[in-house]
């Protein structure tokens, strides 16, 4: 009897709530040798959060709470999906540590942060998702594209020159049916120069209106980052995705978890899953990539297409598992009497792919020139069926992200790489 007695005290003793707290503080800590906060995102277990604010069990919602800094800044933060509090770092000295305030939300002072990141499933051009942030945005083909025998592997970039969410108002331009049908209009009367400019100068997304462009080429090839896998030096490509799941859109976090169809392998079945995550402020997407089913004697890799306009712009880096790429893109993506109206000069793509305890980076030649590529540069994974790795890119026209060469790419690769090593501790109390 004694011996239940304690054992109900002590169950009673767990499962009583405990005192709210007025506050949660989060401390950050830098154990690096340099300064951090930079598009990098904090994570912290949203429970023990609410836990400790409420005293008890309770589902937290983003306008539920105020993070704020040491020194009274308030942080957007997010809700994720899997159950985590997001907001973006304050800047942390090297060897330093900052302390983050997570309060009770008044609902009169609960607002709602303006979007950093959004995408979606696009139907009026072919199923596409595309996403962005106020960095970069991507295109990845989808099931309409395979359906129409399409092979357009690989990521494609929208250079954006602009911290807005775009993607949208590009899309509706460039799908304007009431446009098109001016344009058929104009091309039917003869007037094919006159449908031609209201084109190009129009709505036309592969133009620079002052935003970005789509100048970047993918064709048959990996593109800007995409995962494939390898036997031996043949390359087994990935085709389009058939689901895309959204699982968090924002304002902080873009994730997207994309099903493809089964394919056959060397007589196997395989089913590919990648969860994509972009969030605000950073230059890289990380990708969580899967393979059910998958035979022996296939390497998972992922891949930038080196294009015949800049063949040797690259740089291999073995030690920390990345390979980058100077783009300078598709020199027939303007019509063939805009290209002296239109400014050659494309701006440079720099690109970039980062495997951590990469297997091997090298460049392979493809067997003949395919879509304007000569080879790709390929970082390998570890032989196994999944495989976590980062690919980004920077536009040397978008002045606000400051990066206008190839050092300094390589540098903000270097910097991304050693964070990724060395992530920030975060502890709660």
């Amino acid at each position: 009897m004694k011996t239940r007695r304690i054992l109900a005290l002590m169950f009673a003793a767990i499962t009583l709530p405990c005192a709210a707290a007025d506050k949660v503080v989060v401390t950050v800590e830098n154990t690096a040798t340099w300064q951090r906060g930079e598009g990098e995102m904090v994570e912290v277990d949203a429970n023990a959060i609410a836990q400790r604010l409420y005293g008890r069990q309770h589902t937290l919602s983003a306008t539920d709470v105020v993070v704020s800094a040491e020194y009274g800044d308030t942080l957007p933060c997010q809700l994720t999906y899997d159950g985590k509090l997001i907001f973006q770092c304050p800047l942390v000295s090297a060897k330093g540590k900052r302390r983050v305030f997570v309060t009770k939300a008044a609902e009169a002072s609960a607002q709602k942060a303006a979007p950093q990141v959004a995408g979606r499933l696009y139907p009026e051009r072919q199923a596409d998702f595309s996403f962005e942030n106020d960095r970069v945005a991507y295109r990845i083909y989808g099931p309409e594209t395979q359906r129409k025998g399409e092979k357009l592997y690989g990521y494609d970039i929208f250079n954006k020159r602009t911290d807005k969410m775009v993607l949208d108002k590009w899309y509706d331009l460039q799908c304007d049916q009431q446009m098109w049908a001016t344009v058929s209009k104009l091309r039917k009367m003869g007037q094919r120069n006159v449908a031609d400019d209201v084109y190009n100068y129009g709505f036309c997304y592969h133009v620079d209106h002052g935003e970005g462009m789509d100048c970047y080429k993918v064709g048959s090839t990996l593109g800007a980052g995409t995962n494939a896998l390898m036997r031996g030096e043949e390359i087994v490509y990935p085709w389009c995705f058939r689901e895309a799941e959204v699982l968090d859109n924002g304002p902080l976090r873009l994730t997207v978890r994309l099903t493809f169809a089964p394919v056959d392998i060397d007589g196997a079945s395989v089913t590919e899953t990648r969860v994509l995550t972009l969030d605000a402020g950073s230059s890289m997407v990380k990708a969580a990539v899967s393979w059910q089913g998958l035979p022996s004697g296939l390497t998972p890799v992922a891949g930038i297409a080196v294009h015949k306009e800049n063949p040797t712009a690259y740089i291999i880096n073995k030690e920390k598992g990345y390979v980058a790429y100077e783009d300078l893109g598709d020199p027939d993506i303007y019509q063939k009497r805009y290209r002296d109206a239109q400014d050659p000069d494309k701006g440079k793509c720099f690109i970039g792919c980062l495997v951590p305890h990469a297997a091997s980076c090298q460049y392979v030649p493809l067997p003949k020139e395919t879509s304007g590529a000569l080879g790709h540069l390929m970082v390998k994974g570890a032989a196994k069926p999944y495989m976590e790795y980062y690919f980004g890119n920077a536009w040397n026209r978008n002045g606000q992200v400051g990066i206008d060469t190839m050092a300094d790419w390589q540098h903000y690769l270097d910097r991304y790489a050693r964070q990724v090593a060395t992530p920030l501790k975060v502890s709660v109390k």
